[in-house]
C-alpha cells in the first residue's frame, strides 16, 4: 500500500476504536469463529488471466454493539489455494501452478433487523488484502471493500449461530499487486516482475457466535 492508503487505514481504525469505546460498557461484544467456502475466480493480466481455484475460507470476527442493532465489527479472513497463468496467445499452454494465501482484514459497520431469536443484518467494511504466495518471496497489499448479508440465530442470551455471504473487491493503488508476468523461461509470478490483480471475489461462511454483556 501506499503512504495515503496507509494513513487512510490508520485513521479508519482509530476512529472506530474511539466509537467503540464511548459505548463500550453499555452495549455488546460479540465474537464470531467462521468456515466458509470462497469463490476467488479469475485476474486479468496484461498477457493473460491468473486463475484462482476456490477453497475454504475461515477466519473470526470481533463486533461491539454502539446500539442494540448496530455494531462496529473487526474482520479477519483467510483462504489457501491455488492458481495458473493462462497466456491471452492460444498456441502457449496454462503456466506453472502457485500457491498462495489471500489474507483479508477488514474494519467496518454491521446493521442488523431485530426479528426476534432471528436477525438478518448486512455489513460494509474496508481495509486490506494481503497476498502471499507460498514458494518465494514477493507478498503484496491492496486496498480493498467488502459488502455482505446474512442472518444470525440466537439459541440462548449468549450462544447463536451465524451465516453469511459476502463479495470482496481488491483495488489498486499505484499499480501495486500480485506478481506475475511472462519472462526468458516462460510464464511465471514472482516480486521482480508482475502487473496489477483485482479479482471480484466472493464467499459464504458460518460458525458460531458468543455474546459478551457487560454487568
Amino acid at each position: 500500500m501506499n503512504t495515503k492508503t496507509i494513513r487512510l487505514f490508520i485513521t479508519m481504525l482509530l476512529l472506530m476504536a474511539t466509537l467503540s469505546t464511548q459505548d463500550l460498557y453499555a452495549q455488546a461484544i460479540e465474537l464470531n469463529g467462521f468456515y466458509g467456502w470462497q469463490l476467488n475466480g479469475k485476474a486479468k493480466l496484461y498477457d493473460g488471466e491468473f486463475i484462482m481455484q476456490s477453497a475454504p475460507n475461515y477466519g473470526g470476527k470481533l463486533a461491539v454493539g454502539l446500539s442494540t442493532t448496530t455494531f462496529v465489527e473487526l474482520s479477519y479472513m483467510r483462504s489457501d489455494s491455488e492458481g495458473y497463468f493462462r497466456p491471452y496467445n492460444i498456441s502457449e499452454g496454462p503456466g506453472e501452478t502457485y500457491q498462495y494465501s489471500s489474507n483479508y482484514i477488514s474494519v467496518g459497520g454491521l446493521q442488523e433487523v431485530d426479528m426476534g431469536k432471528i436477525k438478518p443484518f448486512g455489513t460494509i467494511g474496508m481495509g486490506t488484502v494481503i497476498w502471499a504466495p507460498k514458494d518465494y518471496s514477493g507478498t503484496k497489499w491492496q486496498f480493498q471493500f467488502t459488502l455482505g448479508a446474512g442472518f444470525k440465530i440466537w439459541l440462548n442470551d449468549r450462544f447463536g449461530l451465524r451465516a453469511q455471504g459476502s463479495m470482496m473487491m481488491p483495488l489498486v493503488w499505484n499499480g501495486a499487486g500480485f506478481g506475475c508476468g511472462i519472462g526468458t523461461g516462460g510464464s511465471g509470478c514472482g516480486g521482480a516482475v508482475y502487473t496489477r490483480i483485482t479479482p471480484f471475489q466472493g464467499e459464504f461462511s458460518g460458525g458460531l457466535i458468543i455474546r459478551i454483556t457487560p454487568n
